[in-house]
């Protein structure tokens, strides 16, 4: 089975942020971006997607999410 997976931890890390700065950049609560860049999180809003693609200056949706197999250890 596939899933989709949020790349914000690789992200940070390429970015050299961390989530209280991410935080600060998208008004984003620390909690739940400490929840999505651990995959803790089952849903995520549009709205944080966009705000997160616009702190980080992503323009292709690529960058940010992947599809990856069920079994596929990261």
């Amino acid at each position: 089975m596939k899933k989709v997976k949020l790349q914000l931890n690789q992200l940070l890390h390429n970015h050299k942020l961390s989530v209280t700065q991410l935080h600060f950049k998208t008004g984003i609560r620390r909690a739940t971006l400490s929840e999505l860049a651990n995959g803790k999180r089952q849903r995520i809003q549009l709205e944080h997607l966009s705000k997160i693609a616009d702190a980080l200056d992503i323009n292709d949706m690529n960058e940010l999410l992947r599809i990856v197999d069920d079994k596929e250890e990261e």
